[in-house]
């Protein structure tokens, strides 16, 4: 099974990312661009992962400052 991604952006309300009831299910492609968008925004942000996943994507999402 192909990993699915959350990526979400820490706030105050939020700050440990863990709401993530709202956010969408996205393949790697999809949720890199997501990431880099708050990375750009200057948003920290946290990536759940469900699925079999990679190193070279944790690494992809943790050279961008996210939390996993």
């Amino acid at each position: 099974m192909p990993a699915k991604f959350q990526v979400v952006a820490l706030s105050s309300n939020d700050p440990d990312g863990m709401d993530r009831h709202n956010e969408p299910q996205l393949a790697y492609p999809d949720a890199l661009k997501t990431a880099q968008s708050l990375k750009f925004q200057g948003k920290a942000f946290r990536v759940f992962i469900d699925g079999e996943h990679s190193e070279e994507e944790i690494r992809s999402f943790r050279n961008l400052g996210g939390l996993m």
